[in-house]
C-alpha cells in the first residue's frame, strides 16, 4: 500500500510519519504527471507546489482554517490531499473534478476561483469575518505563478496592511513565472536578486549548521554564550548584505517577511510556517522559493510548453484559431505600421509569441493587467496608432469600465480581438466565454462581429482596422473550419447579414461556428422536407435592419443559435431591432448556453448537453414545424 492511499483528508496527512513525506510528494508528482498527461491540465505549476501544499495541509486545520490558492490552477495537489485522490484521474472530465477550486466538490475548496489576483482580498474579507463572527479558524493565501503580476493583488495586499488580522498569512509561491515569463518591475527586480536569493538560502544552510555545534558547545567553553550571540548577529548582518532589498520591500509595506524559503524542503518548510504563525504584530509574509515543473525532467526544462498541456492530439491537427488569427494579424502589422498588439500575459495563449519575435517593438505583453490593457490601447489610439488588443474572452469581462470609460466614451479606434469566446472546454466554468456578447454590446459606438470562419475572420480584422470606431471581433477556441475561399483582405460592408441557404417560415439565425451548426440541420431538415433558411448573422452591432424586415415580413419563427449566455445576445439584439423597426415579428426562438455557469468537459459534450448540437437544432425546427 502507498503513502497516498492512506492519506484520504488533511488529518490522514498529519499521521504520516516525517519522515516518509518526501516519499508522498513523489507520489503525487507520479499521479499528477500521468493524469495530465493524459487529460490535459496545468502540469508544471502543479509540480512546483506539492512540498508547500503538504507543509500547510499537515499543519493548519482545514476547511476551518481556510487555504486559498490565487491562481487555483495550482491546487492538485490540495485536491489530492482532501479526499479526491481517488478520482483524480478524471479531472478536467464532464464527469471529474474541476481543475480549478470547486465547492460543490468539497468543502477545502472555499470559493469557484479561476482568475488571478483576487487571493489576498478574498483572503482578508474571510479573515476579517472569521474575527467579527467570533469563529476560529486562520486563513492562507498561496499566491503566485504570476498572480503578483496583476494590479488587483496589491490592492488586496494593501488593504490586508491596513486592517493587519492576526488570523492571516500571506504566502508568495516564487517561481519566476506564470503561464509564459513574468513582465513588468516586479519581474526584473526578482531577476536581479534571484542569485542573492539563492546564495542566501546557502549561507542560512551554512550558518545553522553552526549554530547548531555552537549551541551544543556554548555551556562547555568559556565566553560560549557570548560567541552564540556574536554569532546569530553576524548571520543576520551577512542576510541582509546579501539579500538587501527582498525582505525591506515587504517589511516596508507593513508585512512581517520571512524567507525566503527553499519550497521543495518539507522540513524547512514545516519549521519555518510554524513559526511564522506565532507572529501578531504584522502579517506574516512568507517568501518560498520554487521551481515550476519541479520533480519531472520535460516540465522543468520547458516550463511554458508544460504549464497547461492538452490531451494527446489524435491524427493531424490544424491550425488554430488563435494562430491563424496572429497569421493575419502579422499581415496588417506589415502593411500598416500604425497597427500594434497588446496582450495581458497571453503571449503564447493568444498565437503573438512569432508576431513579437518579427515585430518585437509593436507587440506589448502587460501582464496580468486586463485594465492597463485596454488603458493603454486607448491612449496609443488617441496618439495615433492602431491597438489590437488580444485577449481571452474570460478576462477580458475584468476590464468593462477602461471599454466603456476609457475606450468607447472617446469613440477609438481600438480593436478587441476576443480569443476562446463560447464554450472553452475543460477549463470550465471560471473560463468559458459566454458573456462578451451581452457586456460588448453595451458600451455606446462599439460594433460586434463574429465570423463563421478563418476566412471571415481575416475579412473582419481587416474591416475593424479601416473604421474609426472601437470593434470587437469574437472567434472560439479550438481548430479553424479549413475552408477553401479566396483570402483577399476586402472590406465586409459594418452591419450586413449574409444569406447562406434559402428557405421559407423558418429561419436559422446564427452566429459563428454556429452557422456551420444551421447548416448541417438545414440539410438534415430539406431531405425530410422542411426548408428553412439559414442567416450568418455577423453583425451583433449594428445588426442588420434589412435583414429584420425581412423576417418580419416572410418568416413566422426564428430561431436564433448563439454559443453565449441566454441573457443580452444575438436574440436579445434581434428582439430589440424587432421593437424598435416594426412593433412586432415573428416568434423568437433561442438556442443558447442558457442563464447559467456551465462546468468543464469536451466542446462537443457540452454543446450536446447544452442543446447547442445539430441534433438539437433540427428537433427544435421539427417541434415548430409541427406546431
Amino acid at each position: 500500500m502507498s503513502i497516498l492511499e492512506s492519506v484520504s483528508s488533511p488529518d490522514d496527512l498529519k499521521r504520516v510519519p516525517q519522515a516518509d513525506l518526501p516519499e508522498l510528494a513523489a507520489e503525487i508528482r507520479e499521479l499528477i504527471i500521468s493524469t495530465v498527461s493524459r487529460n490535459g491540465g496545468h502540469m508544471a505549476s502543479n509540480l512546483g507546489v506539492v512540498e508547500l501544499t503538504i507543509a500547510l495541509h499537515r499543519l493548519f486545520d482545514s476547511p476551518t482554517d481556510c487555504i486559498i490558492f490565487d491562481v487555483s490552477h495550482q491546487a492538485y495537489a490540495h485536491k489530492i490531499l482532501t479526499g479526491r485522490a481517488a478520482g483524480f484521474e478524471k479531472i478536467r472530465t464532464s464527469e471529474g473534478y474541476s481543475g480549478y477550486f470547486e465547492p460543490s466538490e468539497s468543502p477545502h475548496d472555499v470559493l469557484a476561483l479561476g482568475h488571478a489576483g483576487c487571493g489576498p482580498s478574498i483572503a482578508l474579507g474571510i479573515a476579517h469575518a472569521k474575527r467579527m463572527r467570533g469563529e476560529e479558524g486562520y486563513v492562507v493565501c498561496v499566491v503566485g505563478d504570476g498572480s503578483l503580476t496583476s494590479g488587483l493583488a496589491y490592492e488586496g495586499l494593501s488593504n490586508i496592511v491596513a486592517l493587519n488580522p492576526p488570523n492571516l498569512m500571506v504566502v508568495l509561491n516564487d517561481n519566476g513565472m506564470a503561464i509564459s515569463e513574468n513582465v513588468g518591475w516586479l519581474a526584473k527586480w526578482r531577476d536581479r536578486w534571484l542569485p542573492r536569493l539563492r546564495d542566501g538560502l546557502e549561507l542560512d544552510d551554512d550558518f545553522q549548521t553552526l549554530e547548531r555545534v555552537t549551541e551544543r558547545l556554548a555551556p562547555k567553553v568559556p565566553f560560549g554564550e557570548f560567541m552564540l550571540s556574536l554569532g546569530r548577529g553576524l548571520k543576520g548582518a551577512m542576510q541582509k548584505a546579501i539579500i538587501p532589498e527582498i525582505g525591506m520591500v515587504w517589511d516596508e509595506l507593513g508585512f512581517n517577511y520571512l524567507g525566503p524559503v527553499g519550497g521543495h524542503d518539507i522540513d524547512e518548510l514545516l519549521q519555518v510556517v510554524t513559526g511564522a504563525r506565532q507572529y501578531s504584530d504584522k502579517v506574516p509574509f512568507l517568501h518560498v522559493l520554487t521551481k515550476k515543473g519541479y520533480g519531472w525532467d520535460p516540465a522543468t526544462e520547458e516550463p511554458v510548453r508544460y504549464h497547461q498541456p492538452g490531451p494527446p492530439q489524435r491524427g493531424v491537427r490544424k491550425q488554430l484559431y488563435s494562430e491563424y488569427f496572429a497569421g493575419v494579424l502579422a499581415e496588417e502589422m506589415a502593411s500598416d505600421e500604425r497597427v500594434v498588439a497588446i496582450s495581458a500575459a497571453m503571449l503564447e495563449g493568444t498565437g503573438l509569441v512569432k508576431v513579437a519575435e518579427r515585430f518585437p517593438d509593436r507587440v506589448f505583453d502587460v501582464g496580468i493587467c486586463e485594465q492597463q490593457a485596454v488603458s493603454m490601447a486607448a491612449g496609443m489610439a488617441r496618439a495615433g496608432l492602431r491597438p489590437v488588443v488580444c485577449i481571452y474572452s474570460t478576462f477580458l469581462q475584468r476590464a468593462f469600465d477602461q471599454i466603456m470609460h476609457d475606450v468607447c466614451m472617446n469613440d477609438l479606434p481600438v480593436v478587441f480581438a476576443i480569443d476562446r469566446a463560447g464554450l472553452v472546454g475543460q477549463d470550465g466554468k471560471s473560463h468559458h466565454g459566454l458573456y462578451d456578447l451581452a457586456y460588448m454590446r453595451i458600451p455606446p459606438n462599439m460594433v460586434v462581429a463574429v465570423p463563421r470562419d478563418e476566412v471571415e475572420m481575416g475579412r473582419l480584422l481587416h474591416t475593424a482596422l479601416h473604421q474609426d470606431r472601437p470593434f470587437a471581433l469574437r472567434f472560439p477556441k479550438g481548430e479553424v473550419s479549413g475552408v477553401r475561399m479566396p483570402e483577399d483582405r476586402r472590406l465586409t460592408p459594418i452591419g450586413t447579414a449574409e444569406v447562406l441557404q434559402e428557405g421559407k417560415g423558418i429561419c436559422l439565425a446564427a452566429v459563428g461556428e454556429l452557422v456551420h451548426t444551421a447548416l448541417a440541420a438545414g440539410e438534415t431538415l430539406a431531405r425530410e422536407g422542411i426548408e428553412v433558411q439559414v442567416v450568418n448573422v455577423r453583425f451583433i452591432k449594428p445588426i442588420d435592419d434589412a435583414l429584420v424586415q425581412e423576417l418580419c415580413d416572410n418568416f413566422t419563427d426564428v430561431v436564433v443559435l448563439e454559443e453565449g449566455t441566454s441573457v443580452g445576445g444575438v436574440a436579445a439584439a434581434l428582439l430589440e431591432a424587432i421593437a424598435r423597426l416594426r412593433g412586432s415579428g415573428p416568434r423568437v426562438h433561442q438556442l443558447a448556453a442558457g442563464d447559467i455557469f456551465p462546468g468543464h468537459g469536451e466542446q462537443d459534450e457540452l454543446r450536446r448537453l447544452l442543446g447547442l448540437d445539430e441534433a438539437a437544432v433540427a428537433h427544435k425546427v421539427r417541434t415548430i414545424a409541427e406546431g
